[in-house]
């Protein structure tokens, strides 16, 4: 017999301390304080479920007195350690999404990209990106271009990462922002995997916390366009997976699909057919999940860095009443 349980998701990345404190202010992100008042209000208004709530959702036996809320964070960054201190506060267990190349002492493609606009900002990125366009003997016709004076900053910012989701291939995304980082982050900042990412030791203390942990690919790529060969799939999405078991003795079988979006994401169908190793996969689809909807499309909301507590209630409202 079906049951009526549903549930919504949140996905986070970036959460800040104050502006004050924060060596890179203009990442964008929730602040950390804004965060935890959202906690109280989700633990008020929902019943906070798990991720082995979520692997159980069909069964007849389980049955939530009112709507679930899973708190889910991608990208393995260093701010989710405070995150996970917080829900542990809260009695809270999360998901965090870690890509994998993190272990090999290399950031993830999307954080790179953020991080060296939000200290360098979009002159010297174009000038670094278009400095190694050239260098690896590449077309001109991928060069960009910026002029301060009549361009819309957030309209280039989309346009730089426009480019390395969906326009340069798989490998030469990499390798460029690779060169970039190596060229600067890592020049200024020899510590900046630790600003950046998670480290093992941070991990291994959130899982011991009751945290759980998911795959977020390797390198932190969009999976359905970027047309990945076998072996490209089996190092992208099939090896975090292994990884992640070997390093911290612990059940992987959830996957979050970086960006998230439709064109990122396989299908339920077009997942099975490459692997059956996953029993959940997350999209940022923003839909009240039920006891019906696959498994392997499950959706979340991301939470803006604008949006206040007040903000967030509403919008989840909305939510579950357009439902």
């Amino acid at each position: 017999m079906a049951n009526n349980n549903q549930f919504l998701s949140l996905c986070y990345h970036y959460l800040r301390p104050p502006k004050f404190f924060d060596n890179f202010p203009r990442i964008l992100g929730t602040q950390l304080d804004e965060f935890e008042n959202q906690v109280k209000m989700i633990q008020e208004k929902y019943q906070i479920i798990s991720l082995n709530d979520v692997r159980n959702i069909t069964r007849s036996d389980l049955h939530f007195s009112k709507i679930g809320m899973l708190f889910t964070f991608d990208d393995g960054l260093s701010d989710h350690f405070e995150a996970a201190k917080i829900l542990t506060k809260h009695g809270i267990n999360g998901v965090f999404y870690v890509p994998t190349c993190i272990f090999d002492n290399e950031p993830a493609n999307p954080n790179i990209i953020h991080y060296c606009l939000a200290n360098y900002g979009i002159e010297f990125f174009i000038s670094k990106y278009n400095f190694f366009i050239k260098k690896f003997s590449l077309s001109n016709s991928l060069l960009l271009k910026f002029d301060k004076k009549i361009d819309d900053p957030w309209n280039v910012i989309r346009n730089i990462k426009k480019k390395f989701k969906y326009e340069l291939n798989y490998k030469l995304s990499r390798k460029i922002l690779l060169a970039i980082y190596e060229d600067s982050l890592f020049k200024d900042f020899p510590n900046a995997m630790e600003i950046i990412h998670l480290t093992e030791i941070k991990i291994q203390k959130m899982i011991e916390m009751g945290h759980s942990i998911g795959v977020h690919t390797h390198t932190h790529i969009s999976v359905a366009p970027s047309k990945l060969t076998s072996n490209e799939f089996e190092l992208e999405l099939i090896l975090p997976k292994k990884i992640l078991e070997q390093k911290f003795s612990t059940k992987v079988d959830s996957i979050s699909y970086p960006f998230g979006e439709p064109r990122d994401c396989l299908s339920s169908s077009e997942l099975l057919k490459k692997t059956k190793q996953y029993e959940t996969a997350f999209t940022v689809e923003t839909i009240l999940n039920t006891s019906t909807t696959s498994s392997l499309n499950f959706g979340r909301y991301q939470p803006m860095s604008t949006d206040n507590t007040k903000q967030l209630e509403l919008l989840l409202d909305n939510m579950v009443n357009k439902s």
